[in-house]
């Protein structure tokens, strides 16, 4: 296979299962930054308050003193880069090098100054938490955990390994144990929560997987006939509650390439892969967000349409089918298609209106293909024989005025525009 061929074979853009995945990961992300943006902020005003607080007495906290100036410039840039809408990592990596530098920090100032290690080390052993929930947020389950205990071990042999080079008493540091074991129990319980969410991300991610390759038709990218049975029942319910009138809850729209065995066996069957590809993109480009087009079987795709009329739906249908005689295709000769609309009324089941549109596409075939054919929600589906001749509506016809009253219900097709 040729370079531009494997290129013209490579899969149409994701679906709207796939637009809707990655939609909730840019959404996740706005999120976080929008907490970060709002904590940072909150941590400025507590940092600031802070360091007032101390240095305004005679013996301040040499932490609070020294380093919190340090966290609050931290914290500016942070919200700055965050205002930037600058790469949110970068953002959680400096967070996370800053934060460790102050538990350091913390715990160094407490062997150094001489100072109470229980009053200075809280502080540091609840910054180690906030630490560790970062760290799960930004590395690996593995390198977390890694990082936690190491920090944690620390944090332990540092205030006591202090205690007994000056000799203190151990029993008078209960206060100083019983920190660290909540601080212990805490961390634990993140790291099972960290696991638990990191194993139940896989198995949801794998049984989204597996469902989108359930619902999704390989070729093209788009729904299969089983998503597209969800689609309609959708579309059914949403009819049930339009008070009056038929087919004002939504229309169906069968699309069938015509004469595509021809384009098969003339060209390859390769060929007919590419134009329904390029097909199913073109269709898709031209509908709303709230609509759905998927791949009913072989050359033939079905569009939901919610909330439209049926004239509106043969609107829809009339511009795709001139917009795909107009589309050039890589194979040097234009593609036409037939296609099929019906409305939807509150008494449709899902076979009453497939079988409806059906018959309607299969009208603009037998009249000549390349042509829109619509049938009314009340269309009874009598036999050939039986059903009314196709008429065409005012706007393809001059001279209308004179044949005002061929406009009645019944089967409506759009010829081919000259």
């Amino acid at each position: 296979m040729q370079p531009q061929d494997q290129e013209r074979r490579q899969p149409s853009p994701p679906s709207a299962t796939a637009a809707r995945s990655w939609s909730v990961v840019v959404t996740s992300e706005a999120l976080r930054r929008r907490v970060y943006l709002w904590a940072t902020l909150l941590g400025i005003g507590i940092l600031i308050a802070t360091w007032l607080t101390q240095v305004r007495r005679p013996d301040p906290d040499l932490y609070v003193l020294y380093v919190h100036p340090v966290i609050l410039l931290q914290c500016v840039w942070i919200v700055w880069w965050l205002l930037l809408d600058r790469a949110l990592i970068v953002a959680e990596r400096v967070v996370f090098m800053i934060t460790s530098l102050s538990v350091l920090t913390q715990l160094l100032l407490a062997t150094v100054a001489g100072q109470q290690l229980v009053g200075l080390t809280s502080s540091a052993y609840w910054t180690l938490v906030a630490l560790s929930i970062l760290s799960f947020l930004i590395f690996s389950n593995r390198q977390a955990l890694l990082f936690t205990a190491a920090l944690f071990t620390l944090s332990v042999v540092v205030p006591w390994g202090t205690l007994i080079a000056r000799g203190d008493p151990l029993s008078n540091s209960a206060e100083l144990a019983r920190v660290q074991l909540t601080c212990g129990v805490v961390l634990a319980l993140l790291s099972g929560l960290a696991w638990y969410r990191e194993n139940f991300a896989v198995e949801r991610g794998q049984r989204l997987s597996l469902e989108h390759l359930a619902h999704t038709d390989p070729l093209t990218g788009v729904p299969n006939r089983r998503a597209l049975y969800r689609e309609i029942e959708d579309l059914l319910e949403g009819t049930r509650g339009v008070a009056g009138g038929l087919g004002r809850g939504g229309c169906l729209i069968l699309l069938d390439v015509d004469h595509f065995k021809r384009i098969n066996d003339t060209f390859g069957h390769n060929v007919g892969d590419d134009v329904l590809i390029r097909l199913a993109a073109l269709i898709r480009a031209d509908l709303r967000g709230g609509d759905t087009v998927g791949r009913w079987g072989g050359e033939e795709f079905l569009i939901t349409l919610p909330g439209l009329s049926l004239a509106l739906g043969e609107q829809v249908a009339e511009r795709l089918r001139q917009k795909l005689e107009r589309q050039p295709f890589e194979h040097g000769q234009g593609v036409t298609a037939s296609l099929g609309v019906t409305g939807c009324r509150s008494d449709d089941d899902l076979r009453s209106c497939t079988a409806r549109v059906d018959r309607a596409l299969y009208l603009g075939k037998a009249a000549g293909r390349n042509r829109v054919v619509s049938l009314p929600a009340d269309e009874a589906l009598l036999p050939d024989a039986q059903l009314p001749d196709a008429r065409l509506p005012d706007a393809q016809i001059p001279g209308t005025e004179a044949h005002a009253e061929d406009l009645e219900a019944g089967p409506v097709v759009l010829p081919r525009q000259t």
